[in-house]
């Protein structure tokens, strides 16, 4: 058959090619994952998964033009019973099948799921319709989803999101346990895997063709949701005792792998350096190939120390607030715009005008006011996603790009309580089609492509999971378990979470809360930290100097250390001049003097987010470079007045390791 060139635009025309086995009854069932379409009331967009089941008679419908069909309705208003029994018209028309039937699932909306069904049967044919018929052959085909529509000029602002519901952590999905032939073995039903409807043609795929494929059962509306959605899954296939998960942390100047098994023992770890980024003034950037080259390297390395036939999944973390833009392809068209950018300003103005007090996009270092600064300065126009750090690390290993989660878009104006883009984000005026699609961390977002495998000899159906923020990567390496846990960061920059039963926030303060699972981690970022003491002193420095510190004895100077103009957490104020003196008459005084500075920063970062609503702070891990000093460590403790734990890890690497392990869900579901 000669191969037709196919439109690429969205459009009404349903292509078709002769049904193969016109002679016999079979069923092909298409899942459609991502219909949109608009509210005729208030035009927000209205989401749907479309299972369409159909026995063929001359005809059956081809998928590409199926897909271009189902992206048309995105730009227009219908209600939910007209478009589904619209749809179902347009295929019946197209096909002029035996049977078919079209049942559209749609996202949550006011706390009501509505599905809608309808069916068509020909006259002339009579036996029952699927299901419940079970003796057919049964044909199952997924709708391609590694492609866009190019954005149009005229398409209507629209918002995508995937999560329908507050809803917990995830566990990855375990790989089948590979098992010796056996003769004509009777098919097992699998177990129902833990993640949401958005994957379940993705799982399907990795089983193994002996096993049947079960129907999804239907979930019944609710007017709300129970806590009880909290409640761990049924436990899955049990996942093999050798298989290993890796977590990625990509910093600012730094990339770490490590590897642990089921339980989060370490089974192996690597490190590569990344060149610093570009400061011009207020703005600070970096090329973001240099993580991917940093990541490479790396992750062959840490390959040499292990089978790599046992990796099993992968989880990404990065720098939160650091923004890119790129084409389809996930090529860059633009350099990455740091966490620590202060040149958004005038954008975060506007944003704050719009936002509500809570929103993590607030402030000038937000990835939200980053990304309309690029759109004030049309960078944007070549562009296909905004994506983070730990987003395009994930993309490159996938080939699929416009994926993140909600820890990491909190920053870009997720709403991570209502699990939901707000309707104020529309009023900015940039491309919503940038936006990413945003998954719970540890949430499969596919396996790696084929390049990926190859490249670096993994097997082909390693999962990348949704990953996470190196704050929040960091939090859950310390091994924090209760409400009152905190961790503080020690790195280029200083980073505390706070352990909370519910979200605490304050633009004024820089204070903002991810979510994790039912808890929330309370915190903020301060510029202060590692960063302005290597403006003045060398690693080795520090190191000879720590033995020669009297933390026992305060040195009386009341310093601000920050590397250069602008704070951000526990004082809001992007025009905040660093504060070094009076300087004393040696090294070492000024010295532990900005150790002791940075310390009353801790402090009053901690007492304002329990001032907020978060609980009093009751023990304390460090990770970071800085765990590292013990004289800083007793400065600290004197000064915030509660003991110092000695946290699980001080790699951030490792909390996201755990995230692919599974074991962060089983601990805060």
């Amino acid at each position: 058959m000669p191969v037709r060139n196919m439109p690429t635009q969205p459009g009404k025309n349903l292509e078709t090619f002769p049904n193969p086995h016109p002679g016999r009854d079979y069923i092909i069932g298409i899942e459609c994952p991502e219909f949109t379409c608009l509210c005729p009331k208030t035009g927000q967009p209205d989401f749907a998964t479309l299972f369409l089941d159909y026995v063929p008679d001359r005809l059956c419908v081809e998928l590409k033009s199926l897909k271009l069909y189902v992206w048309s309705y995105r730009g227009e208003g219908h209600f939910h019973e007209d478009v589904t029994n619209r749809i179902l018209n347009d295929l019946v028309a197209a096909l002029q099948p035996r049977y078919l039937r079209l049942r559209a699932k749609f996202n949550v909306r006011g706390g009501i799921y509505t599905t809608i069904e309808a069916e068509h049967r020909h006259s002339s044919w009579n036996p029952i319709p699927p299901p419940p018929i079970a003796d057919l052959p049964r044909e199952t085909q997924k709708l391609p989803q590694n492609e866009r529509p190019e954005p149009a000029a005229t398409k209507p602002a629209s918002v995508k999101t995937v999560l329908k519901s507050p809803v917990p952590l995830t566990t990855p999905v375990p790989r089948p346990k590979p098992t010796a032939p056996t003769p004509a073995p009777a098919p097992v039903p699998a177990p129902a895997a833990p993640v949401s409807d958005r994957f379940r043609m993705l799982r399907r795929a990795r089983r193994p063709e002996t096993e049947p494929l079960p129907e999804p059962k239907p979930v019944e509306p609710a007017d709300e949701i129970p806590d009880s959605r909290y409640e761990a899954p049924e436990p899955e296939t049990p996942t093999r005792d050798d298989w290993l998960y890796l977590g990625v942390d990509l910093g600012t100047t730094g990339c770490r792998i490590v590897a642990v098994d089921a339980a989060g023992s370490l089974q192996a770890e690597m490190s590569a350096p990344i060149a610093a980024p570009v400061r011009h003034d207020n703005q600070i950037t970096q090329d973001p190939t240099v993580w991917w080259k940093a990541f490479s390297g790396c992750l062959q390395n840490l390959l040499k120390q292990i089978d790599p036939k046992r990796v099993h999944t992968i989880a990404v973390d990065g720098t939160s607030g650091t923004l890119l833009l790129c084409d389809d392809k996930g090529s860059p068209v633009s350099p990455a715009i740091m966490y620590n950018d202060q040149r958004a300003v005038e954008q975060s103005r506007k944003i704050g005008s719009l936002a509500g007090a809570t929103s993590g996009a607030q402030g000038a270092t937000s990835s939200l006011a980053k990304l309309l600064w690029l759109h004030d300065k049309k960078i944007d126009k070549r562009a296909h996603y905004a994506l983070h750090q730990a987003d395009w690390i994930s993309g490159r290993l996938t080939g699929d790009f416009g994926h993140s989660d909600y820890n990491n878009c909190l920053k870009l104006g997720y709403d991570a309580d209502k699990m939901a883009w707000p309707k104020w984000i529309n009023k900015l005026g940039f491309n919503i089609a940038l936006l990413p699609e945003v998954h719970m961390p540890g949430e499969p977002l596919g396996v790696v492509s084929e390049a990926t495998a190859k490249s670096f000899g993994l097997p082909s159906d390693v999962q990348v999971l949704a990953g996470t923020t190196d704050g929040v990567a960091a939090f859950l390496a310390a091994g924090v378990s209760a409400p009152g846990h905190g961790v503080t960061a020690l790195g280029t920059t200083l980073v505390l979470k706070l352990l909370s039963d519910k979200p605490v926030s304050s633009p004024e303060h820089g204070v903002y809360s991810h979510r994790l699972g039912k808890y929330w981690l309370a915190g903020g970022a301060s510029n202060s930290g590692g960063a302005v003491l290597l403006q003045y002193y060398k690693v080795e420095q520090m190191r000879e100097m720590t033995a020669l510190l009297d933390p026992e004895n305060f040195t009386g100077l009341d310093y601000y250390p920050l590397p250069d103009v602008g704070e951000r957490f526990p004082i809001n104020n992007p025009e905040m001049m660093p504060r070094l003196e009076p300087l004393p008459g040696d090294s070492m005084t000024f010295f532990q003097a900005m150790l002791e500075g940075i310390a009353r920063i801790e402090a009053q970062g901690y007492e304002l987010l329990h001032k907020l609503g978060a609980p009093a702070l009751t023990t304390l891990y460090t990770t970071g470079g800085g765990a590292k000093n013990p004289a800083w460590e007793r400065l600290r403790e004197r000064i915030l007045g509660v003991k110092m734990e000695k946290a699980r890890s001080e790699h951030a690497a490792l909390g996201s390791a755990l995230l692919a392990a599974g074991i962060v869900a089983k601990t805060f579901q």
